[in-house]
């Protein structure tokens, strides 16, 4: 049968088996060809791609070209533009959407960056439209989308609590009550721009000598109260480090003689002693009289010889029977 007779498939059914017979009988026929033949292959392949990033450029240009006459016109004929826009927007209303959603995820460092040099720029203003459109939104209905989760309204709900809390211990203390005033974020911008443009710009010889001249010695009563209050911190580092090492050290020990103790005051109708934090009382007493400065540190001296004292009770271990 000849090959005019053939139907397509079984055309391409027989040159397929052709290809592997062939194939078969010369199996290094390919590679001995790339052997031979590499120095021109390598170069095939650098024109193609010098083609590929060629034509890429090109279509990049045209684009560009483009892009840039587009703008020309938009700036020539304004309100045919936005006639142009509005009957798109008009017409293909999702597909307008979705493009701008794009470009605002493309582009959102720099629309945020622009945002925040207009508000620097002019907080006023910005503050102004802010209260714009929360006006318009409310006249018009409009009710967020977003709401706090669960997890959240708890958050906030013990931010509040903890604040009322903080008023009511200052209150019962005698001390004012804090007395913040809300500042909007481009206002606090604002105001970081011209602390920074204030501080960072270099001084003459005039005003840094009238600087000067305004300083005034602080008062040796203030130097020395915070000269012995560093005194004092440090004493109380030092002791507690002593303290510390010492009740690891003798820590079974201070704990059986706190117990007969207690033991010997419950049988006379005492109080028995606390047997969490007395033992650690004790070994602090140890080292604040090994100290240079016997006296400097006392169970009720500061917040750390306090929480030291107690760190055993968040523990709890079981109770000692008397």
């Amino acid at each position: 049968m000849s090959d005019e007779a053939l139907n397509d498939a079984e055309r391409a059914a027989r040159q397929a088996a052709q290809r592997r017979a062939w194939n078969d009988a010369h199996p290094t026929y390919y590679a001995d060809y790339r052997e031979r033949n590499r120095a021109h292959i390598r170069e095939r392949n650098r024109e193609r791609e010098r083609q590929r990033a060629q034509r890429e450029r090109d279509e990049k240009q045209r684009r560009q070209k483009s892009i840039e006459r587009a703008k020309a016109w938009a700036r020539e004929h304004p309100e045919e533009r936005q006639q142009a826009r509005e009957r798109y927007k008009q017409k293909h209303p999702e597909t307008y959407q979705q493009a701008q959603r794009e470009y605002y995820y493309r582009n959102r460092d720099a629309i945020a960056e622009r945002r925040r040099a207009r508000e620097v720029a002019d907080p006023e203003k910005a503050n102004k439209a802010r209260r714009r459109a929360v006006a318009r939104a409310r006249v018009a209905g409009r009710v967020s989308e977003w709401a706090p989760s669960p997890s959240q309204s708890e958050t906030y709900r013990e931010r509040e609590n903890e604040a009322r809390r903080l008023s009511r211990r200052r209150a019962r203390a005698g001390l004012p009550d804090r007395r913040l005033n809300r500042v909007l974020a481009a206002e606090r911008r604002h105001n970081a721009a011209a602390a920074d443009a204030f501080f960072t710009r270099p001084r003459s010889r005039e005003e840094i000598a009238r600087i000067r001249e305004q300083d005034t010695p602080t008062p040796p009563e203030l130097v020395h109260a915070m000269q012995r209050q560093s005194e004092d911190r440090r004493a109380v580092r030092e002791v507690l480090a002593m303290a510390d090492a010492y009740f690891t050290d003798h820590q079974l020990e201070l704990r059986a003689r706190v117990a007969e103790i207690s033991r010997t005051r419950f049988r006379a109708g005492l109080r028995p002693l606390d047997v969490y934090t007395e033992p650690r009382r004790r070994a602090l007493e140890v080292a604040s009289t090994r100290y240079l400065r016997p006296g400097a540190v006392s169970p009720n001296s500061s917040l750390a010889v306090f929480q030291w004292l107690r760190s055993d009770l968040a523990e709890r271990a079981p109770d000692i029977l008397l």
